[in-house]
């Protein structure tokens, strides 16, 4: 039987973030995968090992595909099971009256809904099967309420006052939840917003990949509700001002 850090879930599979975990697992014989994405996936298989389950067309604020993936979930895993959620919209700086409102609802939706989605989704096989864990990507962004991101920095602020509340209501069941605060990521979309970004000491879609298998999803369950503050020294994070590291996409 695979273990809970071994079994995985990965929400929002086609995020630059997840592609990167899935291709540190996906010829692992001791991972086994649920492959979950609202759109169609574009993953190579080429000489897969570990047993792996890809499901298109899951939108995890629709109740009906909630049922579709709650019996998925039931009849893929065969015990304890880890959750990551990488849905979410990628946010330009800007500021927020500026920010059409059908953008705010949809990065609430794609940050905080979907993570409330899949746990629902999710939790009652997590008890049936003995217990799990859930991660969740919120931003060091919360912590420092910056300018030009508040539908963003609110809507991930909405995701660790989840977790922190599910880690209590589930923790009898022996689930377990924490969020990752991440700083600015190096991925193509950053570098390419970014060009005279620290791109060398951002985190790399692999590092996180490392720390999320070799120590997020491995933590006893006893380790429930933090938010996990994640950050590498950048020169520029201390001597640039906001504005320098962040160009506003307006005048």
């Amino acid at each position: 039987m695979y273990d809970q850090s071994h079994q995985i879930l990965i929400a929002g599979a086609n995020s630059e973030l997840a592609s990167a975990l899935i291709a540190r697992t996906i010829n692992n014989s001791k991972y086994k995968l649920l492959l979950v994405s609202q759109s169609q996936q574009n993953m190579c298989q080429d000489n897969v090992q570990a047993a792996i389950r890809r499901i298109d067309d899951v939108n995890l604020t629709d109740e009906v595909d909630q049922q579709r993936l709650s019996k998925e979930v039931s009849d893929f895993f065969d015990g304890p099971f880890s959750v990551i959620n990488f849905a979410g919209n990628f946010w330009l700086h800007k500021s927020l009256i500026r920010t059409e409102f059908t953008e705010i609802c949809d990065l609430i939706s794609s940050h905080y809904l979907t993570l409330c989605g899949v746990a629902k989704a999710v939790t009652s096989a997590m008890i049936a099967k003995g217990g799990g864990r859930l991660v969740a990507l919120s931003c060091n962004s919360v912590s420092y309420n910056y300018p030009d991101m508040a539908p963003f920095t609110c809507a991930k602020a909405a995701v660790e006052c989840f977790v922190k509340c599910y880690s209590n209501e589930y923790s009898m069941y022996n689930i377990s939840a924490a969020a990752l605060a991440l700083p600015t990521m190096r991925t193509s979309r950053v570098i390419k917003e970014k060009p005279e970004g620290d791109h060398e000491n951002y985190i790399s879609p692999e590092e996180l990949s490392e720390i999320l298998l070799e120590q997020i999803l491995t933590q006893g369950q006893y380790i429930t509700g933090n938010i996990i503050r994640l950050f590498k020294y950048s020169r520029t994070f201390y001597h640039q001002g906001y504005y320098q590291r962040n160009p506003r996409q307006e005048g």
